[in-house]
Order: structure tokens, then C-alpha cells, then sequence
């Protein structure tokens, strides 16, 4: 694996050509690098989406791409897992740590993912069972969008064409990782203003799916299990139908348990700005804290997305 900081400089003039075309979304970098969509043979069925500032990335995010993964049930047919970065949050501004530096450190998680993902699979024998070599089971792209929002994200996405089969032109169903903060966001009619309703997210339910992560680990924040649950309950009730939210969609939405220490990126950077590695490496990751460390980054904390 090339090294992180060694792919700065691509990554910068990558972005800036981004920054000045039409394109509105663009995969920079897959790992294994040999394995773009139009390598492999079986048609690409799945494509589960990560979308996050990544301002780093944490143990959270290896937990929510692990668990989605791992559930997959046919487990045949090839893996595709896309790391999204938005070049525009809806909420966040782009600091601290510049665009290049994220998507290096999305490299390094990308990385952490295949390495746990290959090792629960040859201790199950699936690979020997389904007669494929390691590196045909998963395929992580380390991607951009213009786009804040996840509708436009996933039109984009489809538009590009990217994961068309390389035989019928079939586009694969996207399933977009959310912790259940952002399924509050995703359902949230302020964050649509041209129509103040639901109505955009038809482009985005009548395709594909969504897998929320209930956040449990916070006390209060969020409240239970049930009490995250009753926003999709309601959603399957037809209560939101006056906003715009058809009660189908529910159906395409599954809601998941969460697992391990709570993490956000916000403690991470605290923890930077403390000097406490030892917590910053339990919260990212050895690699993850690695870069960090080895290229400055969070020192002077400013509170970014």
C-alpha cells in the first residue's frame, strides 16, 4: 500500500481538478488498486455508500462498514464498499484538517477495513467455500461528491455511471451507512428549502436503501433503542405523508444496533490537543493516529467538520 502522506500532492491537484469540472462525483483511489468495477466478471449487486466528513476517521466508522458488510448475505458475489467525502457539508464548514489530509487518512481506513474484513473471512472459510481469492471478496473507492445532501448524492452517483455492469449497463442499489444523527438530518424538512418538505428524497427511496446505526452510547442525547426507532415508526405510520414522507420508505430503511466505545470525531481532536495518543490511537486506529501525529494535524483544533 502506497503511503498516505506520499498521496498529498495527488490528492491535492485530484481535488482542484474536481473543484473546476462539471463532475459531481469522482472515485480518486480503490483498494486494492487493481480492482476497479469494470475488472470484475459478476455484476457489482450492492454498493454500501460511507458518507462523512471523515474530520478523522474512527473505530466508528471501521464498526459501521464491518457490520454492513458483514451482513451481506451472498457473500459470492463481490463487495463494493464506496468511502464518500463532501467537498460541501450542509452543517459543517471544511476545516481543520484540509481535504487531502482526510482523504489520506480514508486510505488508512479503507486499508484497516480489508485487513479485519479478509481476516473474519478465512477464519470462517468463506473464501475457500466460495472459491475466490482474497482480494475478489472486497473492493473499498475512496470517492468525492459536490453534493450535500444524500439524494443528490445518490443521483450522482447512478449518473456517473461508475458501477454500471460491464456487460448490461446495470446499476447496482446503493446502501448508504448512516448513524441514526444523520437519518435525523435525512429526515429534517429544513435541510430541503426549495419545498420545506420530504418530497426530494423520493429520488433517493425509490432505488436504494438506507442502514441506520442506532447511537445508544451517548446517555440521554439520542435516548433508547425504542425512542430512536420511533422516527421510522412514525415514517411507517404515514405520520410524515403531510410532509412529503411516504410510508414505503420505511421499508427501505433497516435500523441496526451499534457497537463498541461511543466515538465521535470531535473527542478525537480533544484528545489531540490534550497530547493523549493513547486515547487518540484507541479512538482511530494505530495508522489513523500515526498520520495524525506525523503530520500535525488537529494541534490548533478549529472546531471543523
Amino acid at each position: 500500500m502506497q503511503s498516505p502522506s506520499a498521496l498529498l500532492p495527488t490528492f491535492h491537484t485530484s481535488l482542484q481538478s474536481f473543484a473546476s469540472s462539471p463532475s459531481t462525483f469522482l472515485v480518486l483511489h480503490t483498494i486494492p488498486t487493481s480492482t476497479p468495477p469494470s475488472s470484475t466478471s459478476s455484476q457489482i449487486k450492492t454498493v454500501h455508500v460511507l458518507d462523512s466528513s471523515f474530520n478523522p476517521p474512527t473505530r466508528a466508522h471501521l464498526r459501521i462498514a464491518l457490520s454492513a458488510l458483514q451482513s451481506t448475505k451472498n457473500a459470492s458475489k463481490p463487495q463494493r464498499l464506496l468511502l464518500l467525502l463532501a467537498t460541501q457539508n450542509a452543517d459543517k464548514a471544511p476545516k481543520p484538517a484540509a481535504f487531502e489530509q482526510r482523504l489520506a487518512m480514508m486510505t488508512i481506513l479503507a486499508q484497516d477495513i480489508l485487513d479485519q474484513y479478509h481476516s473474519d473471512a478465512t477464519s470462517q472459510g468463506s473464501t475457500a467455500e466460495n472459491g475466490m481469492d482474497e482480494d475478489s471478496l472486497l473492493a473499498v473507492d475512496i470517492g468525492v461528491t459536490k453534493y450535500p445532501y444524500f439524494h443528490d448524492k445518490a443521483i450522482s452517483i447512478d449518473d456517473s455511471k461508475y458501477y454500471a455492469g460491464p456487460a448490461t449497463g446495470q446499476l447496482p442499489q446503493q446502501v448508504h451507512l448512516l448513524g441514526f444523527d444523520s437519518l435525523i438530518r435525512l429526515l429534517d424538512t429544513k435541510y430541503y428549502p426549495s419545498t420545506h418538505t420530504l418530497d426530494p428524497l423520493s429520488a433517493l427511496f425509490s432505488k436504494h436503501r438506507i442502514r441506520v446505526t442506532r447511537r445508544t452510547e451517548d446517555g440521554d442525547k439520542y435516548g433508547t433503542a425504542e425512542e430512536q426507532d420511533r422516527i421510522w415508526e412514525a415514517l411507517a405510520r404515514g405520520e410524515r405523508e403531510s410532509e412529503g414522507g411516504k410510508r414505503e420508505w420505511a421499508e427501505r430503511i433497516e435500523m441496526v444496533e451499534g457497537e463498541g466505545e461511543a466515538v465521535s470525531s470531535t473527542k478525537v481532536r480533544e484528545g489531540v490537543g490534550k497530547g493523549d495518543w493513547a486515547l487518540v490511537e484507541r479512538l482511530v486506529g494505530k495508522g489513523v493516529r500515526e498520520h495524525v501525529q506525523g503530520e500535525g494535524l488537529y494541534v490548533a483544533d478549529d472546531k471543523g467538520g
